[in-house]
């Protein structure tokens, strides 16, 4: 601002001696010119300053109502996606060739079955068994739900470690609790044979029932066979 004034009165200077010489005869001439250049400077000044505060104030607003649209926009509840419905009938799984119980099967890879055991913590204790005993697993699911499960399987192994030939060494009988129409759920089938020893479980099926279970569930009953 202070350039700016300097400036201004070198100007007015100058005007003045130029004057000079064509009104040497006459009174000295008046400031006038200095006053009007003056005060141009001075209206200058105030409208600049105007402008200046005029755009300051502007870009406060606008910074304002950045800040609040954008509070607002943090205030707002994110929708969420709603989970998209199961697959049904379930891909991979197993039913009668007419399709006419309903009912779907499918047993497992052991890689698949770590997956889903890893997030049923009500397994767990029966998962702890697995580590000492053979087991196998199910998934099993009915279009209208049951009120109870009955899975049933035979444990089968090589005759002795000469001799691969399989035979049964038992059987077992897993009742389940009741499941929602179309939920898959996962039912262990524990035996107290020993593990490593080359046992594996064959023939298994599940049947639904939707009559009162005829004893606490859930529940496991295995029948070794001697000889």
């Amino acid at each position: 601002m202070l350039k700016n004034r300097k400036l201004a009165l070198a100007i007015a200077f100058a005007l003045t001696l130029s004057l000079s010489p064509a009104t040497a005869a006459s009174k000295s001439p008046t400031p006038k010119t200095k006053i009007t250049e003056t005060k141009k400077t001075e209206a200058k000044k105030k409208t600049e300053a105007k402008k200046k505060a005029a755009a300051k104030k502007k870009a406060a607003a606008k910074k304002k109502a950045a800040a609040k649209k954008k509070a607002a926009a943090k205030k707002k509840p994110s929708k969420v996606s709603p989970s998209p419905s199961p697959k049904w009938p379930p891909a991979g799984f197993k039913t009668d060739p007419l399709g006419e119980t309903q009912l779907y099967l499918k047993v497992p890879k052991a890689k698949e079955l770590v997956g889903l055991l890893s997030a049923k913590s009500a397994l767990a204790s029966q998962v702890k068994l697995c580590t000492e005993f053979t087991c196998g697993a199910v998934l099993v699911a009915a279009e209208l739900g049951c009120r109870w499960w009955q899975i049933t399987g035979d444990v089968v192994g090589p005759v002795s470690a000469e001799d691969a030939t399989l035979k049964t060494y038992g059987k077992i009988t897993t009742s389940a609790k009741r499941s929602a129409a179309q939920q898959v759920v996962t039912i262990l089938l524990v035996t107290t044979e020993p593990i490593g020893s080359g046992f594996i479980m064959t023939n298994i099926s599940a049947d639904c029932n939707q009559s009162e279970p005829i004893e606490p569930l859930p529940n496991t009953i295995y029948e070794g066979i001697i000889g």
